[in-house]
């Protein structure tokens, strides 16, 4: 079996990644596409209030994952912890901290409340996607499958 057949469950899940920077966005947006990941992008603080507002009352998953820029992190945390106070269950969602030392020294405050379930090294590397992206499939398997059939189901 081969790497990237290890990863075929992830055909079709959705990720988020929340970056400002074209560049690093488009880097990691084609790499979580090889294994078939459906990338969706909020780059600006809009889209990111939009889609937050639209989860509000959700009650489960929608994304497998959400990649955010430390700068966008920090724009978006009042708003953040009104909505996860209100609906702790968007919590379960992994949330990856992303962007240089000194963007995420930024927000040491929010890294201690325990919003991030990983924080990214600088610069991101394929190696910490892929461990990423595994520890996922365990989290997967422990909490479920979240695709709309497998919801729909329970």
């Amino acid at each position: 079996m081969s790497y990237k057949e290890r990863f075929r469950w992830l055909q079709g899940k959705k990720v988020v990644i929340c970056e400002d920077n074209a560049q690093r966005f488009s880097i990691l947006s084609q790499f979580l596409k090889n294994y078939g990941v459906e990338v969706v992008a909020f780059n600006n603080k809009t889209a990111m209030l939009a889609e937050i507002e639209s989860r509000r009352y959700s009650t489960h998953r929608s994304y497998l994952a959400i990649f955010i820029a430390a700068n966008l992190a920090k724009v978006m945390e009042p708003y953040w912890a009104e909505v996860t106070y209100m609906n702790p269950t968007i919590l379960q969602t992994p949330v990856i901290l992303m962007g240089s030392e000194t963007e995420k020294e930024s927000v040491q405050n929010l890294i201690a409340l325990g919003y991030f379930k990983y924080i990214s090294p600088d610069p991101m590397t394929a190696r910490f996607v892929l461990r990423i992206v595994r520890s996922l499939n365990r989290w997967k398997a422990m909490r479920g499958d979240i695709t709309p059939t497998a919801i729909l189901q329970k």
